[in-house]
């Protein structure tokens, strides 16, 4: 008997603070194991997808752009590239991304700028720098952090759009990944039933209140659960970036020769 009560105490204790969560079975999760989790669903072998992004000003402004974007898995790394089709005065942008997956090796990432026919390396210091005029990084855009950069901590459940979800707080683990991320500190809400962030809430580097991360629709694709509308809005300046995501198709058998620094350059071809 002494032995169930103490078990149960441990059940309750566990529950109050918010630490772990309990599976029906018994299994405690902690943050980093639903970090991981989300890390590790089933998001296909590759994925190609169409992208209409609006840019809106605190004045209701707003900029219009169309992407055509494809990403390839590699085991647990896997690369990407984005070309933007319109406005003309930025097609055949384009940004490559080798995602690593760990710390033991930096990512890459190169940005190709067709007006000055130069393509720029995008270094480990600028991953918190922001992309193209919106309010997402060059780490944002990459969809799952990494892992290993932030101290993960669960702080409950909370219902978010009508979905039971995990709070997990990440804080960078150092202050050199503080600066160069952008951030102090991430709360993300991640719903229970299919491993997705559908709310993400970001600190910047002084601890104040900078934006928030928002996954306005989620559908089934080919069985895959797929964000189609995400909306990133900025607290301090009022700007926001909303993203429409279209014609997403996963397992196409895409080619290793379209991640390439020479498809970069070349700018999307059907």
């Amino acid at each position: 008997m002494k032995l169930q009560k103490i078990a149960l105490i441990v059940f309750a204790l566990s529950i109050i603070t918010g630490m772990t969560s309990v599976l029906s079975y018994g299994e405690a999760l902690t943050g980093v194991q639903i970090m991981q989790r989300v890390d590790n669903r089933d998001d296909g072998d590759d994925l190609t997808q169409k992208i209409y992004q609006k840019l809106i000003d605190r004045r209701g402004g707003v900029r219009e752009r169309f992407i055509i974007a494809f990403r390839k898995d590699y085991g647990k790394d896997s690369k990407s590239i984005s070309y933007f089709l319109k406005p003309a005065n930025i097609r055949d942008t384009a940004l490559l991304t080798y995602d690593y997956d760990g710390t033991a090796r930096d990512d890459d990432q190169w940005l190709y700028l067709p007006a000055l026919k130069k393509v720029r390396r995008i270094s480990s210091s600028d991953r918190g720098d922001y992309f193209m005029g919106t309010d997402f990084t060059f780490e944002d855009i990459k969809q799952t952090p990494e892992l290993e950069d932030y101290n993960w901590t669960l702080t409950g459940s909370e219902v978010v759009d009508g979905h039971d979800c995990w709070v997990v707080q990440g804080v960078p683990k150092t202050d050199d990944l503080k600066k160069n991320l952008g951030y102090s500190k991430t709360v993300n809400y991640i719903r229970k039933d299919i491993d997705l962030a559908i709310r993400i809430d970001y600190w910047d580097r002084k601890g104040q209140e900078l934006k928030h991360f928002h996954t306005g629709e989620v559908k089934q694709i080919q069985g895959i659960w797929t964000a189609t509308k995400v909306v990133m809005e900025n607290s301090q300046t009022g700007h926001k970036t909303e993203m429409v995501f279209s014609d997403q198709h996963y397992n196409t058998g895409l080619s290793d020769r379209k991640f390439s620094e020479r498809m970069l350059k070349r700018g999307y071809r059907k």
